[in-house]
């Protein structure tokens, strides 16, 4: 994966995460909503958290 492709993903799970936290639901009833499994959720939130 190149870094463009990354810098990409990465944004777009920031977003992701932005959302389900402004939501109010528990991450495991928001990501059921969403059609995301809380196994890539966790693991993009702890990506997201390291790059910070």
């Amino acid at each position: 994966m190149d870094k463009s492709t990354h810098e990409m993903r990465l944004m777009k799970w920031t977003a992701i995460i932005k959302e389900c936290r402004s939501s109010g639901k528990t991450v495991t009833a928001w990501c059921s909503e969403n059609n995301i499994s809380s196994k890539s959720f966790y693991y993009w939130q702890r990506k997201v958290r390291n790059t910070v």
